[in-house]
């Protein structure tokens, strides 16, 4: 792969992880995230049975978007690593490499089109 275009997707990279890691921290007041753990807090609105129901809910969402956020940040980081290591752009599954119009497209890719279409069969 062309080091220019590694480059921007490691720019890109970087950047997305700053915004994720952002967002995480704000939603969970910590610097620290465990995709193992929930850390998102919890609002506490009223004592009405109303605003009880908008606490759970609001919370049950949080957790989800907390947790799709640790993901997505997980992905990125491993794909930082990968660039780092020199192994960026590799198939987890056969080894070849990954087109680079889907890493330019999903530079978090781990998978050559063809695996990724297998998982999903």
């Amino acid at each position: 792969m062309d080091k220019n275009i590694k480059e921007q997707l490691k720019q890109r990279l970087l950047k997305e992880k700053a915004k994720l890691s952002g967002l995480l921290e704000n939603m969970t007041n910590e610097k620290e995230f465990n995709k193992d753990k929930v850390q998102v807090t919890w609002n506490d609105i009223g004592d009405k049975e109303e605003d009880n129901a908008v606490e759970v809910a609001h919370y049950q969402d949080s957790i989800s978007l907390e947790r799709d956020l640790e993901v997505n940040l997980e992905k990125i980081e491993n794909a930082l690593k990968k660039i780092d290591k020199e192994n960026f752009g590799k198939c987890v599954k056969c080894g070849n490499d990954i087109n680079p119009e889907r890493l330019i497209a999903y530079p978090e890719a781990e998978a050559c089109i063809t695996c990724a279409s297998k998982k999903r069969n």
